[in-house]
């Protein structure tokens, strides 16, 4: 079975770099730099994503939002035009439900699987084998899919039926999205008031306020001052939206979702959709009038990271 994988970003090229090492690939991307990254490593590069789909029986993607799978998939040379009946999609983009089950039911019409299988953990822990992946999959469907995912991490969930994965991907990443914002909040406070950011740090990353943002971002990122984790304010707060509209047509009360929502917001329009998400360190340390970093070593650091 030939396999192909789409979209070779941050997060989608660990995860084609990582099942590239068990089994060849067909690979398209709009960066030729991204494309030719994975050729080095042995894969074989496709002019369009038509082109992927004419040389595949299954093909991951991993795109920023389901507006640019359906682009993928049913636009201009999109895979739809080479993709044959019996063929499998998996979408491993952090993307809207609702969506992917439309374009399911347009797929299945034609006899093409659609399923969704969205990831958790970071592109470090996708070279590592050992990221977090979440399927909403028949029965049938994820049996076809488990040994290909199995290839990339042995921490493989069947979550349901399709569009579960997605739906417990936007439940982590608001979380998620929220211990950032007040993990820095707590820091501030406690470093306002005589601590310093090291050894607070220090303390609750071993006491029960501990969680994923102290035990990795505030380590490598915060206190280093290196805030650069290729992760964009844009996406965390396009992720939250995704949490808050599901909320909103499920009958879901969100209390805090919708300030977590307000403040992304707030950070975007600071820092840009494009800002590095680590930035929201900046609206505290000036809320506060305090610092949780170390100053720049110099003054294109922080330009760099709004790019």
């Amino acid at each position: 079975m030939n396999i192909g994988y789409i979209g070779l970003g941050h997060m989608g090229g660990a995860l084609a770099r990582r099942l590239q090492t068990f089994r060849p690939l067909h690979v398209y991307d709009l960066s030729p730099t991204a494309v030719t990254r994975m050729t080095a490593a042995g894969a074989t590069s496709c002019a369009s994503n038509r082109d992927v789909g004419r040389a595949c029986e299954m093909v991951l993607l991993s795109l920023q939002t389901s507006d640019q799978v359906r682009a993928a998939i049913f636009g201009n040379n999109g895979l739809i035009e080479g993709l044959q009946p019996g063929s499998m999609i998996i979408d491993q983009t952090t993307g809207d439900p609702m969506a992917t089950r439309a374009m399911a039911a347009e797929l299945a019409a034609r006899g093409i699987d659609l399923i969704d299988a969205p990831v958790s953990g970071g592109p470090p822990a996708a070279e590592a084998g050992t990221i977090a992946i979440m399927v909403g999959a028949s029965e049938a469907q994820y049996a076809r899919a488990e040994p290909v995912l199995r290839s990339i991490t042995s921490n493989l969930f069947h979550t349901g039926v399709l569009g579960t994965g997605q739906v417990i991907k936007l439940a982590n990443n608001l979380l998620n999205a929220a211990q950032r914002l007040l993990t820095l909040e707590v820091m501030a406070l406690a470093v306002k008031n005589g601590a310093t950011p090291e050894r607070t740090w220090e303390i609750l990353v071993k006491s029960s306020g501990r969680n994923f943002m102290l035990e990795h971002t505030v380590p490598k990122h915060i206190l280093t001052g290196n805030l650069s984790q290729g992760f964009t304010l844009g996406l965390m707060h396009k992720d939250v939206r995704l949490a808050q509209e599901m909320a909103m047509n499920s009958g879901v009360p969100m209390f805090f979702g919708g300030l977590v929502q307000a403040l992304y917001r707030a950070l975007m329009n600071e820092h840009g959709a494009e800002g590095e998400v680590n930035l929201c360190v900046r609206m505290f340390e000036r809320m506060a009038q305090t610092k949780l970093t170390p100053e720049p070593l110099n003054s294109d650091t922080e330009a760099n990271i709004h790019s």
